[in-house]
């Protein structure tokens, strides 16, 4: 099977949303409020409000009346095919019945439909990145979100501030038909998964990935080549899968980035993912990681 077969199921994509970005006043935003085909999701602390059945819980935002949501408040994040789609940060579960609770994004991720995961995770990134920018950056006044949380605007010097994603390379070391996978400190013990970093003000893709990988396991890589992305909630990246090229197996773990390294052969991460080997835990398969690994295996 060659590359151009392979079809990544690639997690927190997939969202059929127009976010309607030129239709964000306040009297629009008030219709699509009262639309009765509006639904709004919940989250707490980042958690999204989920049923029984397995699908994100969802209501008609006048039922949330009277409950207590955080600021900026109702989040639109687009119209789909249903109508419009909101969500409201809660402070507590008055609206949860036996029927639905609220979970962890990542426990979700393994099996939540994707496009329901995906909006899920549009909405945790925006309420994340209004939580950690109140405050205008060059004034110092606090800002309010507008346009349905689509920026925020500060009235004191009338700067927009607009949501931000950090860039992170995420890449898989390739040396003839093995590849080189890395261990922070603190994983389950066999958790392996390919080397990462973000990219810094000044440099490229190509450039963050050759420095990233130099300075956690002193290896040159040329041929570097991108091959898909990933939006990233926790709280806001984009991981873009590479994969590169090295000439050598020689590698010194830098014991401030990394606990381990070690080289698999193609066949070792082919047994691994099949369950006939054991070397090391297959990374969850709502991570770019594990797509990046599937990708080479259908090289």
């Amino acid at each position: 099977m060659t590359d151009s077969h392979f079809i990544p199921r690639m997690a927190f994509t997939g969202a059929k949303l127009d976010h309607v970005e030129d239709k964000r006043d306040i009297l629009t935003l008030k219709t699509y409020l009262k639309n009765p085909k509006a639904r709004a999701l919940m989250l707490i602390n980042g958690k999204p409000a989920v049923t029984k059945e397995g699908h994100l819980k969802t209501c008609h935002p006048d039922d949330l009346v009277g409950q207590n949501i955080i600021a900026p408040g109702p989040m639109f994040l687009g119209l789909d095919d249903e109508g419009p789609v909101f969500a409201f940060a809660l402070t507590d579960d008055q609206s949860m019945t036996a029927e639905s609770e609220f979970q962890e994004m990542r426990a979700i991720a393994s099996w939540l439909d994707q496009p329901s995961l995906a909006v899920a995770g549009r909405a945790k990134s925006l309420f994340d990145w209004h939580y950690s920018h109140r405050f205008c950056s060059t004034c110092g006044k606090e800002s309010q979100s507008t346009a349905g949380g689509m920026y925020r605007h500060c009235k004191s010097c009338e700067t927009d501030h607009f949501p931000r994603v950090n860039p992170v390379a995420i890449m898989l070391v390739i040396h003839e038909d093995h590849c080189l996978m890395g261990r922070s400190p603190g994983w389950p013990d066999k958790a392996f998964s390919a080397l990462a970093g973000f990219i810094s003000p000044g440099e490229s893709l190509e450039e963050g990935c050759a420095r990233e990988v130099k300075e956690e396991v002193n290896v040159d890589v040329h041929s570097v080549k991108y091959v898909f992305s990933q939006p990233w909630p926790f709280p806001s990246q984009l991981m873009m899968g590479i994969t590169c090229q090295t000439d050598s197996r020689d590698f010194k773990v830098n014991k401030k980035e990394l606990d381990d390294a070690q080289w698999f052969s193609k066949e070792t991460v082919q047994n691994v993912f099949s369950g006939s080997d054991d070397s090391f835990l297959r990374p969850p398969g709502f991570t770019i990681a594990n797509q990046l690994l599937r990708y080479w295996l259908a090289e």
